[in-house]
C-alpha cells in the first residue's frame, strides 16, 4: 500500500508518521501539493487533521468540479463549519477525535493569533498524550506557531508544544506535516526534526540558508553539487517539488506533484458569489458521532488518593517551570549588569539591545507571577491540617569576582586553528546562523586548503575560547558566532601581525 503523490513517486504506507516539511514561496503550491499528500492518506481510511490557519482545506469536502461529494472530514469552525471551534474546548475536541477516530479541520481563520496559539498549543497537547492509533497532522503555516525568535510566554509555550510533538510524537503513531512560506522564520530546531523535505520554488537566499540547515545535517555530498542545487530552486514550476528522504527508503527526486481530486479553494475562489453556495460532502454521521463523545462528558470523580499524587506531581512540574522561567530571567539580568560593569560591553548599541531584552522579559515576569498565585490555592493541604499549603519562592544572587589570565597564541595558514582563526577575522564564517564543520570544509575548498578530521576539535577549542557556541542538531554538533570579528578585534582578541 502506497501514496501516490505523483506519476513517478509514490510514498510508503510507513510515511504516516513521518515528519514532512513542505516548504515554499508563497503560491508556488505548498498547500496545494500537500493537500494530494492529504487525500492519499484520506482514501485509504488515514485518519488525518488539518489545523488551517488560512480558511482552505474545507475544500478536501468537495470534488474537483464542486459538484459532487469530496472526502468525509468534519470542519471545526471557519465560514463552512460543521461543528464551531472553542478556543477554550480544545483539549476536548482532541479527545473527542481520538475516541470517534474522525478527520477533522480545525479552520483557526476567524480566531485572532493569541487565541489560535492558545488552540494549537492546548490542542496538540492532548493528542500527543490520548492518541495511540495512526494519524497524521498536517500544520499550516507552522511559522505562526513555532517561531524562530518567540516573544512573549504564550509564543514561548505553544512553540514548546510544538517541538515535543514533532519530536516525540512518532513514539503515539503521529505523523506531522509543517507548511510554511517562510522557512527562515521557522524554528531551526523542529525544521531540522524533519524526516522528508518537499522543497518548491524558493528565492529568499535567508529561506535557502535555512533549507541548507536541514541539508548539511543529510549528506555530506560535495558543496559545488549542493550548491548548484540549491541555486536550481528558483527554477521550479508550480506544483513541482524536490521530494528528499534520506533514510530507507531513500528518495531524492524531482518531481510535480498530481492534479488534486477535491477542490482547491483559493484566494479568488473565496471573493466569489459561488463561494457561499458550494455544498459540501455530507458527514452527518461523523458529526454525530463526535458529538456523541463530546457532549457525553462524566462527572469528574471525587479524588483519590491517587489522583492527588498525580495532581500534586503536575502542580511540582507546572511549579518547576516556572522557577526556570524565573531563573533565566535573574540569569539575564546578572550577565547584562556584569557585562556593564566588566567593560565588556563597549558599544552603546550593544549596550540598548541588551536593556531591550531585560524589557521584554515583563511579560513574562507577569506571567511566572501569575502562575505562582493560580498554583498556591490549588496545591492541597497535609493531611493532618486544613490551613493551605505556603509557597515561598526566592532567588538569591551571589556576588562573583573572577579574573582572567590571558596566553598568546601565534598560528598562521598552515595550522588548522589558524586557518578557522583567518576565516573568523575575514568574515567569511556566518555571523548569526548556525553552521557545522561541512561549512568550514566549504570553506576551506575555496581557499584551496583540505579537509581536516579534526576540525570540530579545533571549533570546540573555540568555543572554549568564547568565540562560539556549541549546540546539537540530533547527534550532530553545530556551532555559532558568539562574538563577531570587529568586537573581537576592539578588544584586542585578535591581531594580524607585520
Amino acid at each position: 500500500m502506497t501514496f501516490k503523490i505523483s506519476d513517478n513517486l509514490s510514498l510508503p504506507r510507513s510515511c504516516v508518521t513521518w515528519v514532512f516539511a513542505f516548504l515554499a514561496k508563497r503560491g508556488a503550491g505548498k498547500t496545494y501539493c500537500s493537500s494530494v499528500l492529504a487525500e492519499e492518506m484520506l482514501k485509504q481510511k488515514v485518519p488525518i487533521v488539518v489545523i488551517d490557519g488560512m480558511g482552505t482545506w474545507w475544500g478536501l469536502r468537495v470534488s474537483k468540479d464542486e459538484e459532487n461529494p469530496g472526502l468525509p472530514i468534519v470542519v471545526f469552525g471557519g465560514e463552512h463549519a460543521d461543528l464551531p471551534l472553542n478556543p477554550d474546548k480544545a483539549p476536548q475536541i482532541a479527545r473527542a477525535i481520538v475516541e470517534t477516530n474522525i478527520s477533522a479541520v480545525l479552520d483557526l481563520s476567524n480566531l485572532s493569533k493569541t487565541k489560535s496559539r492558545k488552540v494549537v498549543q492546548e490542542f496538540l497537547d492532548e493528542l500527543y498524550q490520548r492518541n495511540r492509533a495512526e494519524r497524521h497532522i498536517f500544520l499550516e503555516e507552522t511559522d505562526m506557531f513555532a517561531p524562530q525568535k518567540p516573544i512573549g510566554p504564550e509564543m514561548a509555550m505553544c512553540l514548546s508544544s510544538v517541538d515535543n510533538f514533532v519530536r516525540r510524537g512518532g513514539n503515539h503513531n503521529l505523523g506531522c506535516t509543517m507548511i510554511t512560506q517562510r522557512s527562515a522564520v521557522l524554528n531551526k530546531d523542529i525544521l531540522t526534526q524533519s524526516d522528508c523535505l518537499a522543497v518548491l520554488r524558493t528565492l529568499a537566499p535567508q529561506d535557502k540558508k535555512a533549507i541548507q540547515l536541514w541539508v548539511e545535517e543529510q549528506t555530506d555530498d560535495d558543496p559545488d553539487k549542493l550548491a548548484a542545487w540549491y541555486d536550481s530552486l528558483k527554477n521550479l514550476e508550480n506544483g513541482e517539488a524536490w521530494v528528499w528522504h534520506p533514510e530507507n527508503p531513500a528518495i531524492y527526486q524531482r518531481t510535480t506533484f498530481r492534479p488534486r481530486e477535491t477542490f482547491h479553494a483559493t484566494r479568488q475562489f473565496l471573493l466569489s458569489p459561488k463561494a457561499s453556495t458550494i455544498k459540501l460532502m455530507d458527514v452527518r454521521e461523523f458529526v454525530e458521532k463526535f458529538s456523541s463523545v463530546f457532549g457525553s462528558e462524566k462527572k469528574p470523580k471525587e479524588p483519590t488518593g491517587e489522583t492527588t499524587s498525580r495532581r500534586e506531581a503536575e502542580l511540582a512540574e507546572k511549579l518547576a517551570l516556572v522557577e526556570r522561567q524565573l531563573g533565566k530571567e535573574m540569569d539575564l539580568r546578572a550577565q547584562a549588569e556584569d557585562a556593564y560593569r566588566k567593560g565588556m560591553v563597549e558599544k552603546d548599541q550593544t549596550i540598548a539591545t541588551l536593556e531591550t531584552a531585560i524589557k521584554s522579559l515583563a511579560p513574562l515576569r507577569d506571567f511566572i507571577r501569575a502562575e505562582i498565585q493560580e498554583l498556591i490555592p490549588q496545591l492541597p493541604a497535609p493531611s493532618n491540617s486544613t490551613s493551605p499549603t505556603t509557597i515561598t519562592v526566592t532567588g538569591t544572587q551571589p556576588k562573583i569576582i573572577w579574573s582572567e589570565e590571558r596566553h598568546e597564541l601565534k598560528l598562521t595558514d598552515k595550522d588548522l586553528r589558524g586557518k578557522i582563526t583567518l576565516l573568523y577575522a575575514k568574515g567569511e564564517i556566518p555571523e548569526k546562523e548556525w553552521f557545522t564543520t561541512g561549512t568550514i570544509h566549504a570553506l576551506f575548498k575555496k581557499h584551496a586548503w583540505g579537509q581536516d578530521p579534526r576540525a570540530s576539535q579545533a571549533l570546540d577549542e573555540f568555543t572554549t575560547w568564547g568565540f562560539f557556541e556549541k549546540g546539537f542538531a540530533g547527534a550532530r554538533p553545530q556551532y555559532r558566532m558568539l562574538l563577531a570579528p570587529f568586537a573581537a578585534k576592539e578588544r584586542g582578541l585578535i591581531s594580524k601581525e607585520g
